[in-house]
């Protein structure tokens, strides 16, 4: 199993935007073969930096989502409302 942390930092008052493009992202992802849930955190220190934890069974059902068309759609549609680009750092629960 892997955990998909993606960071991203939104324009000031862009969540609820943010917020209606993220729910269809997740909806699409939960079709996708291993995708096992997900969690959207804020930053304590600023509300405009979300963070969210993805847990996907094997690195390469991440990485077809990750290539797929939708989430290239969706990526397009949180482009304007973030401040600069996603950071993704995967880890693996063990060796």
């Amino acid at each position: 199993m892997i955990r998909v942390i993606i960071e991203r930092q939104l324009k000031p008052d862009s969540f609820d935007e943010y917020a209606t493009v993220i729910r269809k992202a997740k909806k699409e992802a939960a079709r996708k073969t291993g995708f096992m849930g997900g969690e959207l955190y804020f930053d304590l220190n600023d509300n405009d930096k979300i963070v969210i934890i993805a847990a996907w069974d094997t690195l390469e059902n991440w990485e077809l989502w990750d290539k797929s068309e939708e989430r290239k759609v969706l990526t397009e549609e949180l482009a304007p409302l973030m401040l600069n680009d996603e950071t993704i750092t995967i880890l693996k629960s063990s060796r």
